[in-house]
């Protein structure tokens, strides 16, 4: 469960804790190390949106500052899909069933 819920706390390094879980207990269990996995890829697919809202941000601020606004809009949207999916799957783990996220790259197995 801390593989899921540390991604809304920490934002954009949300995928260090659950590659902690993962790289600490992968060998000693197969469902932390599938819900571990599942987390840091999901932590690790945000950072592409996070990476474009930053730069939305920054560039309309340089060039248009009275829309910056819309960048810190995506950094928020973003950041609550992040809390959504993260407590779903933290439920998922409680409840014990192989919860899998809807969108993410599958870079850890």
């Amino acid at each position: 469960m801390l593989a899921h819920l540390s991604g809304f706390v920490i934002a954009c390094l949300g995928w260090i804790p659950p590659l902690a879980v993962y790289l600490a207990k992968r060998n000693q269990s197969p469902f932390v190390r599938h819900h571990a996995a599942e987390a840091a890829n999901f932590q690790i697919t945000l950072l592409i949106p996070y990476a474009i809202a930053w730069v939305a941000f920054i560039g309309l601020g340089i060039f248009s500052p009275e829309l910056s606004w819309i960048g810190s809009l995506l950094i928020a949207l973003i950041w609550i899909v992040a809390i959504v999916f993260g407590v779903i799957g933290a439920s998922g783990a409680n409840k014990g069933t192989w919860y899998r996220y809807p969108v993410s790259i599958r870079l850890l197995k």
